[in-house]
């Protein structure tokens, strides 16, 4: 219901290149095809035009040429047709410049170093430094440790009364040798000198960690006394 001294009036809102190229074409009563026959613009860029695809249309050279033949052969004024096409394209063009920088601007500024995103990053590489420790100390805890033996070697043959026994294992380790506890150093290393009686040795060595995890390797050495020469 429309109040008293008031009328309706329908708005009118003006058509865009696109569309009063398309409603003239219907108008006509031809599709594409034909209208690409009859005046020898491709079809492809008659529908770039009648759906405001500018990129895809050549040099404005060309488009000039084509939007005049077209709007003529549809009964449109080619003037007021070719003016609208630039209308149109200046104000594509600015929207398409004004989101290129709004975008470009958006990067530029998540790219932007802060103390807050600085600090952030410290603890996140803190946290994994930390998970990569706590994991490494639980594993080498549970794991039985290293124990590489330099000397003595399997079935060694001697003459002299003493000899070295020498390797390399964890630190913090208890070390045996024949269970006789032997010092490591900081970088697992140990060394130490034993005697060795006439005949067959068996040399034991065991390292022992936190965990109660243990290494053990097994030697039989022999002694052989100088014999008196001749």
């Amino acid at each position: 219901m429309v109040a008293a001294g008031f009328s309706k009036r329908l708005i009118r809102t003006a058509l865009t290149l696109g569309e009063k190229l398309r409603r003239a074409r219907k108008r006509k009563g031809v599709d594409l095809i034909e209208a690409e026959l009859a005046t020898k613009i491709r079809a492809k860029y008659l529908e770039a035009l009648e759906n405001e695809d500018f990129d895809l249309l050549p040099n404005d050279v060309y488009v000039k040429g084509f939007l005049t033949t077209y709007a003529q052969y549809l009964g449109l004024p080619p003037e007021k047709i070719v003016k609208l096409y630039r209308q149109q394209k200046t104000t594509s063009k600015t929207k398409d410049d004004a989101t290129f920088i709004a975008t470009k601007a958006l990067k530029e500024k998540s790219l932007v170093i802060t103390p807050k995103l600085v600090v952030i990053t410290l603890g996140i590489l803190f946290c994994i430094s930390a998970v990569i420790y706590i994991v490494f100390q639980v594993l080498s805890f549970a794991s039985v440790p290293r124990l590489v033996i330099d000397t003595p070697t399997k079935d060694m043959v001697v003459e002299e009364e003493n000899i070295k026994v020498a390797g390399i294992t964890d630190p913090g380790v208890n070390l045996k040798v024949n269970k006789e506890p032997i010092t490591v150093d900081s970088n697992g290393k140990f060394e130490r000198e034993i005697t060795l009686q006439k005949g067959l040795n068996t040399i034991v060595i065991t390292a022992t960690n936190k965990a109660n995890k243990e290494a053990s390797r097994v030697f039989v050495v022999e002694r052989k006394i100088k014999t008196a020469k001749k």
